[in-house]
């Protein structure tokens, strides 16, 4: 797990310093730095061939990489790009590994960074982040489709879902039947079994009530996979039922399959989903990160914080695994820079501080109508 992320001169983070725990939830006004701050790690991620010459895989140009973050040129990654002397810097800790550090400056006229420290890919795939066991889902999703693809690479030897969530169905036409939800923390209450397609079905439920999943080939060949949603007796494509589910179906199934040392990134999992619905997910991610995963997510629901203040409330004992940063931008007269202050929740789901704009819209709109 990484324990601490120091962060120098990336983009709006001018100077940051986060202690981590196994849920990491990130909140503030946009523009405030939260995306920021998991870009380091998608970077990083991406970059795993480049590192070990000491360089950054920031865009397209890399050549044929998974892309997970498109950084333009070292420019503009830069906090202050009228001081390109002044180094970026990324300091990873982690519980049971050597930290790694690594201090980029610019090398040529094309904002190329580079590195003096230089970490092998077979010593960089020991670590979490570095390691196949990892799952990224970004806030612009997979929309509603009447066929997915069906790609044996990402979920058969990665047990991935993808970026956009666009291998769901395949992994539920594959393993939903076959894998089973072993944590308790993650199990449904409601659910007929242990399966990961019940245990879908049942937290789904919480979005859509009495929605459940069939997933099938398509009759032509298997390089496609048909998508439906039931209810009672009768069944929808995605199509006909609006972009909630589908946004939402991937998360859940991210979440169900945490995992001890895997890693878990997504952004605004509250997308298209009710308020209801968005605090059951907060439930969710707090019991996913009772499995041993580390979670980061970025998130501007008040909904999924207040589920995961439920949670701990329901289950004081977690609270130490759950981090709450609020994110904000600071400008002074000669420079605008992001400052993170951490949150506690304490046993009772209370927090320690309430900062001005943290999640307050619903009070503030309120006292204007009294």
């Amino acid at each position: 797990m990484i324990t601490n992320m120091k962060i120098k001169n990336f983009k709006s983070l001018k100077h940051i310093d986060l202690k981590l725990s196994n849920l990491n939830l990130f909140t503030g006004l946009n523009g405030s730095g939260k995306s920021s701050i998991i870009q380091v790690l998608l970077l990083l991620k991406q970059s795993i061939n480049y590192l070990s010459s000491g360089t950054l895989a920031l865009n397209t140009e890399a050549g044929n990489i998974d892309m997970l973050f498109d950084g333009g040129t070292g420019k503009d990654l830069h906090y202050n790009k009228k001081k390109n002397e002044e180094q970026i810097l990324f300091h990873l800790e982690f519980s049971e590994q050597n930290p790694l550090f690594w201090q980029f400056q610019f090398i040529d006229m094309r904002s190329r960074l580079h590195s003096n420290a230089k970490y092998s890919e077979e010593i960089l795939s020991k670590y979490v982040l570095f390691s196949e066991n990892f799952q990224y889902l970004m806030p612009e999703r997979q929309i509603p489709q009447k066929e997915y693809p069906a790609s044996m690479i990402d979920v058969c030897d990665k047990r991935n879902l993808g970026i956009l969530g666009e291998h769901t169905a395949f992994y539920l036409k594959n393993y939903g039947n076959i894998q089973k939800i072993e944590h308790q923390e993650l199990l449904h209450p409601k659910a007929k079994n242990n399966t990961l397609i019940a245990q879908t079905n049942a937290w789904l439920s919480e979005i859509s009530p009495n929605v459940s999943i069939e997933t099938e080939f398509t009759h032509l060949k298997k390089d496609k996979v048909l998508l439906k949603y039931k209810f009672g007796e009768d069944s929808y494509n995605p199509t006909q039922v609006g972009f909630g589910l589908s946004y939402a179906l991937p998360v859940i199934v991210a979440l169900l399959t945490a995992d001890k040392d895997k890693l878990i990134i997504i952004e605004n999992p509250e997308s298209h989903i009710h308020p209801r619905g968005q605090a059951e997910l907060g439930k969710l991610l707090a019991a996913a990160a009772q499995t041993g995963a580390q979670l980061f997510i970025e998130t501007h629901s008040d909904h999924i914080l207040n589920g995961i203040r439920v949670a701990v409330k329901e289950k004081p004992e977690i609270k130490d695994s759950i981090a709450v940063f609020f994110c904000e931008r600071i400008e002074e007269e000669k420079e605008i820079y992001s400052k993170v202050t951490p949150i506690k929740i304490d046993k009772k789901g209370e927090l320690s501080i309430y900062p001005d704009n943290f999640l307050d819209e619903w009070s503030t709109q309120l006292y204007k109508l009294v």
